[in-house]
């Protein structure tokens, strides 16, 4: 392995590498001739970098040439016509005295007659300035041969045209994680020598200006001949470079080296360090066979020893060795890595990979051994590129070329629904949900089935018949659950091969586990209160892990009339009016009960709300058909009383009983509200285990407050007509009141699939 070592400064920050490198050397062509005279032939000296030829398409083309010659120092001679060759030009001299110079690109700047017949001397020659024009620097060429000095009896004399202006390339070194926006280059000087000077130096009095280049389309790639400058000397030369880094903008500015020298090319290097998430600025400046900064040798770059690896099923090496593929499953392996030097595990561009190094199976063999575990890639992910960083062992810093790219390959099984994530591969609903919550698709030979740790059986898998190889995943409901009071509640689901049942891998789904208070009558699951609070959220409601009656050994019906005052106040105080969900209160204010908050001018009627869009998840609002299913139309008798719900009426499946009851006693802001009713349905042919009990708030439809004991019910119906309980006779029937009328809440559970105990 090369090292070049560097004793310059280097400056770093946070943000972008700009490397700057500077080299310089002379390509020398020579072609036999005529011996008879002595012939110059000339052939330009390309750009270099790290000493191999580094040219950008049409940089070294020549438009025109020409010479002159300075003898005693005065200019004697002028050379237009120069034969050319190839890629060399020739001039037939008549004698071996004075000094040669020669010039390419230059005939719209230089005139050689005009200076020659105006007597112009060799010193006020070496003194000619050439300027830039609009910030670009003239690309031309430039040689000097003196004559005086050539060996005696040598009859071809090389010359060699050094490029007259500086070049300054881009190298991309950060895996495509930077884009450059612009770049500036500041201070810099519009004029130079034409000729070569014994030292670098600017003209007196040179314009000074920045040279800025935006770019459209940001740059990710390398840009070779990004700009071309003068020759200059200037402790001011700075570069400022604007870059986008994860969404973000950053400007940072560094300084160049004081002397840009002509024929030699500046390199800034964007290179974000391998260490660490950081970008760093670092400037350097070299030359070719001195000495420079150490970084390693590129032709010694990492792959993969295939036949000292143990590489499980699935894994694929590139024909190149450095790129590896990996299936999706967690896995563990072993890589041998050639590389001249030993490596050291830097950093991963990903998490799911873990990395540890081996100790080597023979010293000094040239194989640096490192131990893989890769973690599960879930379904739903996109296949990754990664790239493993090292960090060969002596030198002071990590380079992005020292890196071996994984690719993760993307789960086989399609799933639908869910998004595990990639550290405990759980899907959280983070909230109530049932039936079917997702699906997956699987390879043929797999299955899935669902898992429990101490958890009820609410995960049903179902297999699909008609499409090749899906499962369903069903979330299921348990009436009445004890334990359902918004606690997370877990499932594990396992993929296995159908051959022998072994597990492939596993994904673990939850949801909070909520449930509100149930009775069955005659087909529907109603609730057993009123909504309170706000409607949509579990968290306000009488859950069933907290059921006052239940715990009471009582049904609602009997509880109603044996609570306290303040607990029967607690279920009873809630109205509801248009559609925000948010119940009212009953206040005692002016003397009268009114409902805080009632608005006289609102236009939502909450009967044309959407089922589902005032109730938590899971539940939904009666319609008016279910309501049918359990009430008809006639005054509630005060003792049970036999009937036929107005839907079962042609079919008498559905025989009930109907009873209103009274309590009195109950006080709100102490005051007396008066005898409170309410009233219950139970079954009588088998289609309910316990009374469905209604009670609430009166309605309110104007400023005079509370209408006591007219109970209004919601219900979805897009036509508004309802069910109400008048209060003056205990009459139940059909209501289409106003939207500004308030109404009494209860929620029906939703449709469920599965149902488990």
């Amino acid at each position: 392995m090369v090292y070049k070592r560097n004793y310059l400064w280097l400056f770093g920050v946070l943000l972008s590498t700009l490397f700057m490198t500077s080299c310089s050397d002379e390509h020398e062509a020579l072609q036999s001739t005529d011996q008879t005279s002595t012939v110059v032939q000339a052939s330009v000296s390309a750009f270099k970098v790290d000493g191999k030829i580094s040219s950008v398409a049409g940089e070294n083309e020549i438009n025109d040439i020409q010479a002159c010659l300075f003898e005693n120092g005065l200019m004697t001679a002028v050379y237009s016509n120069l034969d050319q060759t190839s890629d060399s030009y020739s001039l037939k001299l008549k004698s071996m005295s004075g000094t040669l110079y020669m010039l390419a690109n230059t005939a719209d700047l230089i005139d050689l007659q005009q200076m020659k017949e105006s007597g112009m001397t060799e010193q006020e020659w070496l003194n000619t300035t050439i300027k830039a024009t609009d910030g670009k620097a003239p690309r031309f060429f430039a040689g000097k041969l003196n004559l005086d000095e050539q060996p005696q009896g040598q009859y071809v004399l090389p010359m060699t045209l050094q490029h007259g202006i500086a070049r300054f390339d881009l190298l991309m070194r950060a895996g495509g994680a930077i884009s450059i926006k612009s770049i500036t280059l500041k201070n810099l000087a519009q004029a130079s020598y034409l000729i070569s000077q014994d030292e670098v130096r600017s003209p007196e009095g040179a314009d000074v200006q920045d040279l800025q280049f935006t770019f459209d389309q940001p740059l990710l790639k390398d840009t070779l001949g990004l700009a071309y400058v003068c020759e200059q000397t200037n402790t001011d030369l700075m570069v400022e470079v604007e870059m986008e880094m994860g969404g973000q903008i950053y400007v940072q500015q560094a300084a160049l080296p004081s002397v840009l020298k002509r024929n030699t090319v500046y390199t800034l290097t964007v290179r974000k360090d391998a260490l660490s998430a950081d970008i760093k600025l670092e400037v350097s400046a070299w030359e070719d066979g001195g000495e420079t900064g150490l970084h390693p040798d590129w032709d010694s770059h990492i792959t993969v020893n295939k036949g000292l690896s143990v590489l499980p099923e699935g894994i694929t090496i590139s024909e190149s060795g450095d790129v590896v593929s990996l299936p999706s499953r967690a896995m563990e392996f072993t890589l041998a890595l050639n590389c001249d030097d030993e490596l050291e595990f830097v950093s991963s561009q990903s998490s799911d990979i873990i990395v540890e190094k081996l100790p080597s199976v023979t010293p000094g063999d040239g194989v640096n051994r490192f131990l893989f575990r890769k973690t599960l890639l879930p379904p739903g992910y996109q296949a990754e590129n990664v790239k493993v960083y090292f960090h060969r062992k002596g030198l002071n810093e990590s380079y992005e070329e020292d890196c071996l790219k994984l690719v993760l390959e993307e789960n086989p099984i399609h799933s639908e629904g869910f998004k595990f994530d990639r550290q405990n591969y759980t899907h959280d609903f983070g909230r109530y949900i049932d039936n079917e919550m997702g699906r997956f698709i699987m390879p043929e030979g797999l299955e899935l089935v669902a898992e429990f740790n101490n958890e009820d059986p609410w995960v049903k898998i179902e297999k699909v018949a008609d499409e090749t190889n899906t499962y369903r995943v069903i979330g299921g409901w348990k009436p009445n659950d004890p334990k359902a009071d918004g606690r997370k509640q877990a499932a594990r689901l396992v993929v296995r091969r159908i051959s022998d049942g072994q597990e492939t891998e596993a994904y673990i789904v939850e949801r909070r586990n909520y449930g509100l208070p149930v009775t069955y009558l005659n087909g529907t699951w109603w609730c057993r209160y009123n909504a309170i609070g706000d409607s949509r959220n579990f968290d306000d409601q009488i859950l069933s892990s907290n059921d006052p009656a239940s715990l009471a050994g009582q049904t609602v019906q009997e509880y109603l009339k044996t609570c306290s005052s303040e607990e029967y106040v607690r279920l009873w105080n809630a109205a509801y009016e248009g559609n925000n969900g948010m119940a009212l209160q009953a206040v005692y204010r002016d003397g009268k009960v009114t409902l805080d908050g009632w608005r006289s001018g609102e236009s939502n009627h909450i009967n044309k709300a959407e089922p589902t869009s005032l109730s938590p998840d899971g539940y939904e609002m009666p319609t008016f058909d279910d309501y049918n299913d359990i009430l008809s139309n006639f005054p509630i008798p005060t003792n049970w009383a036999g009937f036929y719900p107005q839907n079962d009426k042609p079919n008498r499946q559905y025989r009930s009983e109907i009873i209103l009851e009274k309590r009195s006693g109950v006080q709100l802001d102490g005051q007396d509200l008066g005898e409170l009713w309410s009233f219950s349905v139970r079954s009588i042919a088998g289609h309910g285990d316990e009374p469905l009990t209604f009670y609430g708030v009166g309605c309110q439809w104007n400023n005079d407050g509370v209408n006591r004991n007219w109970l209004l019910l919601a219900c979805y119906n897009p036509e508004v007509t309802g069910w109400l309980v008048r209060g003056n006779n205990a009459s139940l029937e059909h209501n289409g009141a106003g939207a500004n009328n308030t109404r009494n809440v209860r929620f029906k559970k939703s449709p469920v699939e599965y149902i488990y105990q």
